[in-house]
């Protein structure tokens, strides 16, 4: 698997509030419940996302998310560096090696496919994971 658990929740949390057109703050459960996340585990990805001013929050009986930036302007890439163990991707995902001229048959391949999703993911932004998903 490239994508860690917490890349993918990180960006379907983030495509639901890209979805909420009228700017108003969504609570965790309210997140955690339509995107399927357990709230413990999101809880502590949005925080990570906050730390990196991706979202913002506010406490409070009231409070809840938002988006800090707007979501055209919010990178797959970007959300894979804060939330991902190994966001350049350095390790073979078939002997886990980081040195690419390693024995593995794979390593070389690796390193160009690599190349070409940083490229993919770097060009596809939060809003366009968010109008798809909601076509869906």
């Amino acid at each position: 698997m490239v994508f860690s658990k917490a890349t993918g929740y990180g960006i379907k949390a983030l495509a639901y509030l890209a979805r909420q057109t009228d700017l108003r703050l969504c609570g965790l459960n309210e997140i955690a419940s339509s995107e399927k996340i357990p709230p413990e585990y999101l809880r502590k990805l949005l925080a990570e996302l906050r730390r990196h001013r991706i979202v913002q929050s506010v406490k409070g009986v009231h409070g809840g998310y938002l988006l800090a930036q707007d979501p055209q302007n919010i990178t797959l890439w970007e959300v894979f560096r804060v939330l991902d163990h190994d966001p350049y991707l350095d390790e073979c995902i078939l002997c886990l090696s980081r040195d690419e001229n390693h024995s593995c048959p794979f390593c070389g391949e690796w390193k160009r496919i690599r190349d070409d999703l940083v490229v993919i993911l770097k060009n596809k932004t939060i809003a366009d994971f968010a109008t798809k998903t909601a076509a869906n």
